[in-house]
Formats: structure tokens, sequence, C-alpha cells
């Protein structure tokens, strides 16, 4: 079993997200390991490994995670900085996992040494922002919804309107049926001098012969 180098300080930050308590499902987790060389040696950093492991017993690995190969030479009395990034399942959303990341190098003599930077439970947890966009995005539709209703609603009931309004006016418009008396004839139109002039006896008619 590998363990640490005497020589070696190993320091670990997460900067996505900053709380590593709650980690999101389904978004980028990053983190930096600051390698410090304390001894008169050079090392040699190989790779980082990174795993979800069963909370209860820390050796049963329930996902295991991308191995990340540096092959970077840390001189003594040196520092560097390794970057590491992963994708946690949001399948895992609500559950606790045992969180293990590993750093392995070793020295000029080909000893091999391992760092477990990290080991401690954390909890997957839902994006918020993606919930919330959607959340968004479905009132956003049930709205455009209610108002294409309310237009349809408001435009059947104006046409309804009018053609109540077009059929009312129809049974209420007066018809003229003229005069009820064959024989009673309107001569208000007509001039008097046509009048009087039919009223006149014609010349030449029988009754003034006689």
């Amino acid at each position: 079993m590998m363990r640490p180098s005497p020589d070696v300080h190993v320091a670990f930050i997460f900067i996505q997200p900053e709380n590593p308590e709650g980690l999101p499902g389904g978004k980028l987790v990053q983190f930096l390991m600051g390698f410090q060389n304390r001894g008169e040696k050079d090392f040699t950093v190989h790779f980082c490994e990174t795993s979800f492991r069963y909370p209860q017993d820390f050796s049963y690995h329930i996902q295991n995670f991308s191995r990340v190969h540096y092959n970077r030479v840390v001189a003594a009395k040196q520092e560097a900085t390794f970057n590491y990034a992963f994708y946690p399942s949001d399948q895992f959303a609500g559950r606790p996992l045992g969180l293990v990341v590993e750093l392995q190098y070793q020295d000029n003599d080909g000893n091999a040494y391992k760092n477990t930077v990290f080991n401690e439970t954390i909890t997957i947890v839902e994006d918020e922002s993606n919930f919330n966009t959607e959340t968004g995005f479905l009132y956003v539709i049930f709205a455009a919804v209610v108002v294409l209703i309310l237009l349809a609603g408001q435009h059947f009931l104006s046409k309804l309107t009018r053609k109540h309004g077009m059929s009312k006016n129809r049974q209420t418009q007066p018809i003229e049926i003229g005069t009820s008396n064959k024989n009673e004839v309107d001569f208000e139109w007509i001039p008097r001098e046509v009048l009087n002039h039919n009223k006149s006896p014609k010349p030449g008619s029988p009754r003034q012969r006689k």
C-alpha cells in the first residue's frame, strides 16, 4: 500500500462550486491541488484519481471518474498546482456519497507515493439554476396559452354579438304596406294645377255640344 512522502505537502480547494458540501448533479465540479516539495529530491507527479465511495464503507467504489495524467516534475523546494474537473451524475441527487481524491507521484529513486488529498462525505444536489429556468419557461408557456384562450373567447363573443345585433335589426325594421283602402289615394304629391286641369271638362265633349 502506497503512502504519502514526508517531504510532500498537498493542499486541496474547491473552486467550483465554492461549497463542497453540496455538489450540483450534472454540473461541472472543479478543484485545485497545490503540490509542495519540501525535500531535496525531485518528484514527478503522475496522475490524479477521483471516485465516489459508499459512505458506510469507503472501500466500495460506486463510480470512478477519468484518471488525469500530469507527468510533471516538481523540483526540490518548489511548488506546483494541478487542476481536476468532473461531472457528477444527477442520478445521485439527494444521496450522500464519499468523495475520494488521490494523487500519485514518485521521487528520483523510483519510489512511488500516494496522497489522499480529499476523503469526505458529500451530497449531490439538484441544480437550482436549471430548475428555475425550466419553471420560468413553463410559466411563460402557460401565460401564452391563457392569453390565446382569452383572445379567442373575445373574438367569439364579439362575432356572436354582431350576429345577434344584425338579426335583431332585421326583426324590428318597419315594413311599409301602403294604404289599407284601394280607393284612398294620396294626391298631395301631384301639383294643384294638374289636378284642376283634370277636373275641368274637355272641350268638344258630348256634354258641351248639348
